[in-house]
């Protein structure tokens, strides 16, 4: 046993087993948050949906801010993200309005975050602090900043336009 150095852990997404695995888990989050969101009355407080969805957006958009993603995920991402914060910062009250685009930003999230899933590991630490900070009533309008482009972007046909608009 001289020189025995500790093994490094595997990390369990690079082989397909347990990137099935953590895929299926997170779907299973991912469908009871959404069930959540579309079920959940206009006005009532929400502070702990909020949370969850703050946390998994939160990475999801962080990574899509860096990594390429499709059309107008990005975006979507950002403005839901947003939107979250928004609630959470008039109370917690949640805007039934928002339910559908919020179920669905939550499966453009799960993806991004699967197909980026190192890059998410490292962005987890910052959704988790918005998500306590949402638990904890301290969430302030300006914890999301504006969404700002990453220079291989500037060549894309999706953002010239929208950015011509």
């Amino acid at each position: 046993m001289r020189n025995a150095r500790p093994r490094r852990k595997a990390d369990p997404l690079q082989n397909p087993v347990g990137r099935a695995i953590a895929m299926k888990a997170l779907r299973e989050d991912m469908l009871a948050i959404g069930i959540r969101c579309l079920t959940a009355p206009h006005g009532s407080e929400q502070r702990e949906l909020l949370a969850k969805l703050a946390y998994m957006l939160g990475i999801g958009a962080e990574v899509a801010a860096v990594a390429k993603v499709l059309g107008d995920n990005r975006q979507g991402l950002h403005q839901s993200l947003a939107e979250v914060v928004r609630m959470a910062c008039d109370g917690c009250r949640w805007d039934d309005a928002w339910a559908a685009q919020l179920q669905l930003a939550l499966e453009v999230s799960a993806e991004v975050m699967l197909d980026n899933a190192a890059l998410a590991m490292l962005v987890a630490p910052g959704a988790k602090g918005l998500a306590d900070d949402i638990t904890t009533g301290r969430i302030r309008l300006d914890a999301i900043a504006p969404l700002q482009w990453p220079q291989h972007y500037e060549t894309n046909s999706c953002h010239r336009a929208s950015a011509g608009a």
